[in-house]
């Protein structure tokens, strides 16, 4: 795959130089300018809890300080030229302090409904990319598998999927630009005569959001299912199963990244 009052900024100094800096050169300054206006766009903004309720409690300001913590933001450093690189925007605007930005025009979220269906529509599921790249981080994974579907198809994003303890789970969700899109990606990679669609040797397999979403239900129910599934206690544990216990560290469900 991004809370009461405005968050108040850190000092200055930890903030700016808690990560390596970087030479921003003009194409570094457009790559990160184009990441930061993505976050805020009609593609992710709408759909990101976290960035969209912070923005609403403060008046559509987000803090800088708070988004340079975004996975995809912290090979930007230092922050000063995050800013610098917000100023050249025509989407967004920082505030006065310089310490937080949103957009100059708020989207109609009133729509926001019927367009994640839409959204939804228009996204495939491709599974069975590699996981066993414990070295690469997962940011760098987006990245290469992000340029690998730009080269076969007009994507708006890319979601890498996380299993237990965060790591990428293999599988991706696509979003295609159109409808039209979507549905042609679709009929070249499935069904009969269908092309193979390989990445680093590996064969992957494309459903729509849809069928992946019945798929992961019918899992989730063959899980749950079986003897001692009708004998509960009030608290939902099943009475004739073992007790297992977790995990110290614990695990997570499977969820995209959202930054």
């Amino acid at each position: 795959m991004s809370e009461d009052n405005l968050v108040t900024p850190v000092s200055e100094q930890p903030r700016r130089n808690s990560f390596a800096t970087i030479e921003f050169t003009p194409e570094v300054s457009k790559q990160c300018l184009k990441q930061l206006e993505f976050y805020f766009s009609e593609f992710n903004f709408p759909y990101d809890k976290f960035l969209r309720t912070t923005a609403e409690k403060n008046d559509g300001w987000v803090p800088i300080s708070t988004i340079a913590t975004f996975n995809r933001m912290k090979k930007y450093r230092p922050v000063d030229k995050v800013i610098e690189a917000l100023h050249a925007s025509e989407i967004l605007e920082v505030s006065e302090d310089g310490e937080n930005t949103r957009r100059r025009v708020p989207l109609d979220l009133s729509a926001t409904r019927n367009a994640r269906i839409e959204q939804s529509r228009r996204t495939l599921a491709i599974m069975n990319f590699p996981t066993d790249k414990e070295h690469e981080k997962i940011t760098d994974a987006q990245e290469k598998i992000e340029s690998f579907f730009h080269k076969l198809a007009t994507v708006n994003q890319v979601r890498l999927r996380r299993a237990q303890r965060k790591n990428f789970s293999g599988t991706v969700l696509v979003e295609f630009k159109t409808q039209e899109e979507a549905d042609k990606f679709l009929t070249t990679y499935t069904g009969e005569g269908a092309e193979d669609l390989s990445y680093e040797g590996r064969k992957l397999d494309v459903l729509t959001k849809k069928q992946f979403e019945l798929q992961r239900e019918a899992t989730n129910s063959k899980n749950f299912s079986g003897a001692g599934q009708r004998s509960r206690s009030f608290t939902g544990r099943r009475k004739n199963m073992p007790v297992v216990k977790s995990p110290k560290n614990g695990t997570e469900s499977e969820s995209a990244i959202t930054e």
